[in-house]
């Protein structure tokens, strides 16, 4: 079993790349137009998509999508919690960021 994540600044796309990319979809996580962030705390996808293991072997993996970062209506502290959660448990980690990664995004 894995876990891959996505995590960073909100309102960059993030549910979005998940949708499109590993679920190959157009829709599963919410996306919406406005400021006001669709994913609260973390969401985990409902059932495990099927990848495979650096030697081919095959594997269940779980999807989770992540509040974003720097949210206009949670504090420092609350973004802290949910990185440092998405980092622990997953198997792989994706930093979601528009333009380059500097020390603003981080």
């Amino acid at each position: 079993m894995g876990i891959i994540a996505v995590a960073g600044m909100y309102r960059t796309g993030k549910s979005y790349l998940l949708n499109r990319m590993l679920l190959n979809q157009s829709s599963g996580f919410d996306v919406g137009p406005t400021v006001n962030a669709c994913t609260k705390g973390i969401w985990m996808w409902g059932r495990p998509i099927k990848g495979l293991t650096p030697d081919n072997e095959p594997v269940q993996v779980l999807v989770m999508d992540t509040e974003g970062l720097a949210a206009l209506d949670e504090d420092s502290n609350h973004d802290v919690r949910i990185f440092s959660l998405a980092i622990l448990i997953s198997s792989y980690f994706i930093y979601n960021s528009m333009g380059s990664i500097d020390e603003n995004a981080l």
